[in-house]
């Protein structure tokens, strides 16, 4: 027997979407052009309650079982391999690190966050596939963004980011979240802003 009884693959019908948080990061699926628009305005939300500080905004924007990972740049002469790794990460956190970090720049005594860090992000390209979970869509999109701080602080980089949106109690929210740095060797300043 080659299908389940309602159509959909095997592995399709057994994957969960919180399934997808953890493991290797799904292969793009069919695309969803008639997605981009809607997907484009949730991710541009997203970037602007980072950029203007709503912090409680942005973390309702992400799932329980929210994933972010940033794999090692890899310097490879051959173009052809990947340019970074699939098990090795420079950073990853979870919903409740994020929490624990945003609720910490809140407070008075967070001497280290004052002043504060004034990021720009740059959305672009953003092309929408499906996933391999239902109601789970993945969007890849170009990003660049500025972080400044003070006359000494300023960061500007390029990544390509891949995200998992699911659709959940009638909105989107993240469910994962990959960023591909454009850089050989990240610095502790790239690595501080959140992507």
């Amino acid at each position: 027997m080659t299908g389940a009884p309602d159509g959909r693959s095997p592995a399709h019908a057994a994957t969960r979407p919180e399934d997808l948080a953890e493991g290797p990061f799904p292969e793009r699926g069919e695309r969803r052009a008639a997605l981009d628009r809607e997907i484009t305005a949730v991710l541009a939300d997203e970037g602007a309650a980072l950029d203007e500080g709503e912090h409680q905004q942005w973390l309702d924007m992400l799932d329980p079982a929210f994933r972010y990972e940033i794999p090692v740049p890899l310097l490879r002469e051959d173009p052809a391999l990947p340019r970074h790794s699939a098990s090795a990460v420079l950073f990853e956190a979870t919903k409740r690190v994020f929490e624990l970090k945003l609720g910490r720049a809140g407070l008075l005594q967070a001497w280290s966050d004052r002043p504060a860090t004034t990021t720009r992000h740059f959305l672009g390209a953003v092309r929408v596939f499906d996933a391999p979970a239902p109601g789970v869509v993945r969007a890849d999109a170009n990003l660049l963004v500025t972080s400044n701080r003070g006359v000494e602080h300023a960061v500007l980089v390029s990544t390509a980011r891949h995200d998992l949106l699911r659709e959940h109690r009638g909105r989107w929210v993240l469910l994962r979240r990959r960023v591909l740095l454009d850089v050989e060797v990240a610095t502790h300043e790239q690595l501080s802003v959140i992507f």
